[in-house]
């Protein structure tokens, strides 16, 4: 099914080789820790929100994060980050943990204008955990580290006697 979805996608946003690539990567590296899905539709007012990747919780309850992966204008980071913060903020979509958003530069000089663009974005935020901007390497990296666990590890207090 996630084959056919990717064909898809290849077909109806013309992805070059570069993102076709990243996208088999995350399914690879993480496809046996999370459920990785392609271009997950997020309903809203009638329309719907299609981000390149959608990594959840091994039993698909927690939405972890959403990828963005970006190659040509800035306008469409800034965008995507806000549908991804609306949409997250509607009840349908609302969780316990806030998710966090990976912008994945495929052009090595975009990546510091994304982080300048979303820096002025970050004060309106408020239903994402986090905001990642980074090449290939550094959001691989980044998603090394989410909990593929539904709950937060809390530090438990030692009772003194």
């Amino acid at each position: 099914r996630q084959d056919k979805r990717m064909a898809n996608m290849a077909k109806n946003k013309k992805i070059n080789k570069a993102q076709r690539d990243i996208v088999m990567l995350i399914r690879e590296k993480f496809g046996s820790k999370f459920q990785i899905t392609l271009e997950e539709p997020f309903q809203f007012d009638a329309t719907s929100y299609r981000p390149d990747v959608v990594v959840r919780s091994s039993n698909g309850k927690v939405i972890k994060a959403i990828i963005e992966i970006e190659q040509c204008s800035r306008k469409h980071v800034v965008g995507g980050v806000i549908t991804a913060d609306y949409c997250m903020g509607l009840p349908e979509y609302k969780q316990k943990q806030k998710s966090a958003i990976y912008v994945l530069s495929l052009k090595e000089g975009n990546t510091e204008d994304y982080r300048k663009r979303i820096k002025m974005l970050k004060q309106y935020v408020r239903n994402l955990k986090t905001i990642v901007i980074g090449n290939k390497d550094e959001v691989i990296d980044a998603l090394m580290r989410i909990n593929p666990l539904n709950y937060i590890y809390r530090r438990r207090k030692r009772l003194r006697k």
